[in-house]
């Protein structure tokens, strides 16, 4: 069963109740109402899909101007990648942050993951500290980009609009890495950090709020992901290797379908036709007994 969603500026927030997180899937179908500012890029860090394909099942030119009051309509599904008691699950390859409580899914939100060559760095951590308004203190290496790039070189950045940490900074025990707002919503849901992981505004206040310090999370790096329903349906939601850290996907999915036990019932034509793709959808790729 899927729950109808509409959707507008304020939609993240709190996200929505879905139905079928208890089985390892978000699933819900979306209405969302375009509002002033929206484009593309933006709307992708809103719903959590490449705008090309929202565009595309939309019937809309993806290069055409957007009209206030424009309705979308998309249906959503996201395979769970892991599971923890209490705590956050950021998986890079899908730029989720997904949080659990009494092991179940609370919520989940779209983050900016940092680029190829600023790569987020994978394991466990610890919300370590908060901080509201922060200064950005610009890392040498960051410095020296700059100064590469022929840009004038920051030392430190004080509290304001030109901040590219926001209002909002969630401090990662992971050396140098926090969860923070961002000036530049249009980079959510993509690869442009120089490693934290910037939020849409409106999120990072809420999560400043609602996480306390000691919440414990874990980073993942996961592009191949499986999962078996409840009504024994196969499903597969394949990403590209963006970190280029050599992943076999077909050694990949067949040890993930050899654990699942259903190696017999998938059918490997659409498989293959999924690893091709690499489009982050979720496929259902269960066989056809005739």
């Amino acid at each position: 069963m899927k729950t109808l969603i509409s959707l507008s500026l304020l939609f993240l927030l709190i996200p929505p109740r879905f139905l079928s997180a208890e089985e390892g899937i978000i699933e819900k179908d979306i209405i969302y109402t375009i509002v002033e500012g929206d484009n593309g890029n933006i709307i992708e860090g809103k719903i959590g899909l490449r705008w090309e394909y929202i565009a595309q099942v939309n019937s809309i030119d993806p290069y055409a101007p957007l009209q206030s009051g424009q309705k979308l309509k998309i249906s959503f599904k996201r395979i769970i990648p892991m599971r923890l008691d209490n705590g956050i699950v950021i998986n890079i390859p899908d730029r989720t942050l997904y949080r659990f409580s009494d092991g179940k899914l609370k919520d989940y939100y779209f983050i900016a993951a940092g680029k190829p060559a600023w790569q987020t760095p994978f394991g466990e951590f610890t919300i370590k500290n908060k901080a509201k308004n922060p200064t950005w203190y610009v890392p040498e290496s960051i410095q020296k980009e700059m100064e590469e790039k022929g840009k004038d070189v920051l030392i430190e950045v004080p509290p304001g609009r030109e901040n590219p940490l926001g209002k909002h900074w969630l401090q990662l025990s992971i050396k140098g890495v926090g969860l923070h707002g961002t000036n530049a919503p249009q980079s959510i849901y993509k690869f442009r950090s120089h490693g934290c992981m910037r939020l849409r505004a409106e999120v990072a206040e809420f999560l400043y709020k609602d996480i306390p310090i000691g919440t414990k999370g874990i980073i993942i790096y996961e592009p191949v992901k499986v999962m078996k329903t409840t009504d024994n349906r196969i499903l597969v939601e394949i990403y590209r290797d963006f970190y280029k850290r050599g992943i076999d996907y077909h050694e990949n999915i067949t040890a993930k379908i050899k654990e699942l036990g259903v190696l017999d019932r998938v059918d490997w034509y659409k498989i293959i036709e999924a690893i091709e793709e690499k489009d982050g959808l979720v496929w259902d790729v269960t066989r056809v007994i005739k």
